[in-house]
């Protein structure tokens, strides 16, 4: 078990969503940024949709009642005992011990992961956080949270290497697919939104960014269309022509028209700007997309193969060159 000795920013369980009921009207939600949180949960032993904390800006407190693996995802200062130790690492915490961490010096979203994850009731199939549905609750100082049993020989001292970690900017080229309702812009318009500097607004959340920037022009069919789904990253444009991406916890349909939709690999790096934090468009195809996606899940799978099954089978200690080898050969 361990305990929240304290939260001084938004904190919640996720994992990576409530799949098959947006039918029904409820949103995936789950965590904004799944790179960071899949390769946490690698590196403690556990797949990657294992339950995690997921914290905003400035990470919390940690007491440990019982002997863990854990590992800290974000560019962040992280104490164990007060003894500054490395975030993209696992390590080993006994009874009693006290983590800390610290404010993220870039990024929005961190993560940190156990062994064996976090057990939670899990609602309509995920432990994810939706607080707008009263799906689970925010976490608090004082929450005492019980960990899933695993064997944690040997899973400490795992770490990436550093061409491995990602590393957000405040400043990134977004590529998008443009469509579905491109009908609804003018060229002008269209135009606007792929040569144009957009800034994240502090009126931004899990739910969706807000852009501020040039207006982006409709046509004569206007800003409106009959409801329809809205996918991960979709770029909804209202009538007052300023763009908004949609994320985690965005509501599963809506009446405003579509002009993009973010490729999924991309998505990350929008989650991870702040507010102030500048975005540039640059449409991509759909064969191009996919490409990109599946060139990412087959890193992301060697990364998970060889902390499971290489680091066992040598040792926790083995090279970057031996780590970066692998995961090139298996891309």
């Amino acid at each position: 078990m361990i305990e929240l000795s304290r939260v001084s920013a938004p904190t919640a369980i996720q994992d990576l969503g409530r799949y098959g009921y947006q039918k029904f009207g409820i949103p995936v939600s789950g965590v904004m940024d799944e790179v960071s949180a899949r390769l946490a949960n690698y590196l403690v032993g556990n797949p990657g949709d294992a339950p995690i904390i997921e914290f905003v800006l400035r990470g919390p407190g940690v007491r440990f009642h019982s002997s863990a693996v854990f590992a800290v995802a974000g560019d962040v200062e992280v104490e164990l005992n007060g003894i500054p130790i490395e975030p993209w690492q696992s390590h080993w915490a006994k009874r009693g011990d006290v983590l800390e961490v610290g404010t993220l010096r870039r990024g929005v979203y961190g993560y940190i992961a156990f062994a064996g994850g976090i057990l939670c009731e899990k609602i309509l199939g995920s432990c994810s956080t939706y607080p707008r549905a009263k799906l689970g609750k925010p976490l608090t100082q004082g929450d005492r949270l019980k960990l899933g049993y695993a064997l944690l020989t040997g899973k400490e001292g795992k770490r990436l290497p550093e061409q491995l970690i990602p590393r957000y900017s405040n400043k990134s080229e977004i590529r998008v697919i443009l469509g579905p309702q491109l009908e609804h812009f003018t060229e002008k318009g269209v135009e606007t939104f792929l040569s144009s500097a957009y800034k994240i607004t502090p009126n931004s959340d899990r739910m969706g960014y807000r852009l501020e920037g040039p207006e982006i022009e409709h046509s004569e069919r206007g800003a409106d269309i009959i409801t329809d789904a809205i996918p991960l990253g979709a770029v909804q444009v209202p009538a007052n022509g300023k763009p908004i991406i949609m994320l985690a916890d965005r509501q599963t349909t809506g009446g405003y028209a579509k002009i993009g939709v973010v490729a999924r690999v991309d998505v990350p790096k929008v989650a991870q700007t702040r507010a102030g934090g500048e975005l540039r468009f640059k449409a991509v195809s759909v064969e191009e997309a996919q490409e990109l996606l599946r060139r990412r899940e087959r890193t992301l799978k060697a990364v998970e193969m060889f902390l499971k099954e290489k680091a066992r089978a040598y040792s926790i200690k083995i090279g970057e060159e031996d780590f970066l080898a692998f995961v090139e050969k298996e891309e």
